[in-house]
């Protein structure tokens, strides 16, 4: 059964294939695939990116991506691609302009704990990497930032087959679970912590739990095919826990779902939208 749902009035509203080695060598693929004709009216030229966005790679990432004057000075040409058994380098006037997330409206970070995702607010942050990962094809494209002399530059980029990710397991479920959905009812925990915008009232919050019978009503749609990560500081060792944030770029909406793994299995614990 439905454990009621508990109101509790808020003083704001927080709604917030495989692939191989020799598959990822061809430098010219890995740079533009994915990628789409620019559409000038989405692309800041002329705007110089504001000194103080350099304090917070998020800040910067998105001038990053919507600028391609902006872009083109920050990267470090030749620019290196590891591809692992192969390293290339690639010119100023052979790199295509890299939009990341922008066009999608949204995109999505991995965390392993509440405390980790303050690392987004953190100055003192000096690295940074962008993940593109592609579900489909169990293949990670990452950026390298770092901050020189307080400006962030891209210096190299990384394609990796997802066994080498620390993050492998999670995103191998993550796939599964967001492609089959009998395996998706599998994976939810029997009680699932929730809190959400009540319908009845945009300034409060409804708060309490749901159990798989009911997950349909609840399930928030997530991104299936290619799906986004950012590393704050240095990647370290997978946790067994993992938050998995779905953020909108232009409503700054959020969805928030928790999972924990227990014996081998993920499981889903907690939804907050």
């Amino acid at each position: 059964m439905l454990v009621a749902l508990l109101v509790t009035g808020c003083n704001e509203n927080t709604r917030r294939r495989s692939v191989d080695e020799a598959a990822i060598l061809d430098v010219s693929q890995t740079i533009e695939e994915e990628q789409e004709e620019d559409s000038p009216e989405e692309l800041i030229e002329e705007e110089p990116m504001p000194v103080a966005a350099d304090e917070l790679f998020d800040d910067f990432i998105f001038n990053f991506a919507s600028n391609r004057r902006l872009q083109l000075e920050r990267i470090d040409f030749p620019l290196v691609i590891n591809s692992g058994a192969k390293v290339d380098t690639v010119q100023e006037d052979e790199w295509q302009m890299e939009r990341f997330f922008m066009q999608q409206g949204e995109y999505t970070l991995i965390f392993d704990s509440e405390a980790q995702k303050e690392l987004v607010k953190d100055t003192s942050v000096n690295h940074a990497i962008v993940e593109k990962i592609f579900l489909d094809n169990d293949f990670i494209r990452q950026y390298l930032f770092s901050r020189k002399s307080g400006q962030w530059r891209l210096y190299e980029v990384r394609n990796q087959t997802l066994p080498k990710n620390p993050n492998a397991s999670f995103i191998a479920f993550y796939h599964q679970f967001v492609s089959d959905s009998v395996f998706q009812r599998e994976s939810l925990a029997d009680e699932i912590d929730f809190s959400g915008p009540d319908p009845d009232d945009d300034f409060a919050q409804m708060e309490g739990v749901i159990t798989p019978d009911f997950w349909d009503a609840f399930a928030p749609e997530l991104p299936k095919h290619l799906i986004y990560n950012i590393v704050y500081g240095q990647q370290g060792v997978s946790s067994t826990n993992k938050i998995f944030l779905l953020r909108g770029i232009a409503n700054g909406q959020e969805t928030e779902v928790t999972f924990r793994q227990e014996n081998g299995d993920w499981k889903l614990t907690k939804l907050t939208e």
